[in-house]
């Protein structure tokens, strides 16, 4: 049942869609149980914690292992993560891709299955799951708090400028309109 929401079991992706795909992707990623590690909105302003520095400084570094990614506007709120990120068509070179098959072609078939459940390199779901370990990890050796992240995490695919510019807006204006937030919980 992976990549189902446990309360709808309606699959979280696209099916049919590579998510390795040249294009933009609106994601939302949230705390576990929705809990406010990253600081509080004051004012209209976030204000970040320490985790909620660390889930900035290891957003803007996506890009520095992921040479195709390219990031877009993003903002760190107390309970959750939204940000766009770019994926620009990777190539690997030549003699590297002859490599990966000769290396495949045997255990191919017997290797099918597994690699269908498995996230693949360079897709969004791995750059989201490496960012998430990073940040756990982090996040743990400095604080106190029993940090988590949901299991999952929500993505869009952006389509085209209008929605880019939807997207854009929604992201800036977020920690003015924190208080109407379906994310907002007061604890």
């Amino acid at each position: 049942m992976a990549h189902h929401d446990s309360f709808s079991k309606k699959n979280r992706r696209l099916q049919g869609y590579d998510y390795r795909a040249e294009g933009l992707y609106f994601i939302t990623i949230c705390t576990k149980d929705r809990l406010p590690y990253f600081g509080e909105v004051r004012n209209g302003l976030m204000e970040l914690s320490d985790e909620g520095i660390i889930a900035r400084d290891y957003w803007l570094e996506i890009s520095d292992h992921n040479p195709q990614v390219l990031l877009g506007e993003f903002v760190v709120m107390p309970n959750h993560v939204h940000g766009i990120i770019g994926l620009e068509r990777a190539s690997l070179p030549v003699t590297m891709a002859l490599q990966c098959k000769a290396a495949t072609v045997e255990t191919a078939s017997d290797m099918k299955h597994i690699s269908g459940l498995a996230p693949k390199a360079g897709s969004i779901s791995r750059i989201i799951g490496a960012y998430k370990a990073a940040c756990t990890r982090m996040i743990r050796s400095v604080s106190t708090n029993p940090f988590a992240w949901q299991n999952h995490f929500h993505d869009r695919i952006i389509c085209n400028g209008q929605e880019l510019q939807r997207m854009e807006a929604y992201i800036i204006s977020n920690p003015e309109k924190w208080a109407e937030d379906k994310f907002c919980i007061n604890y």
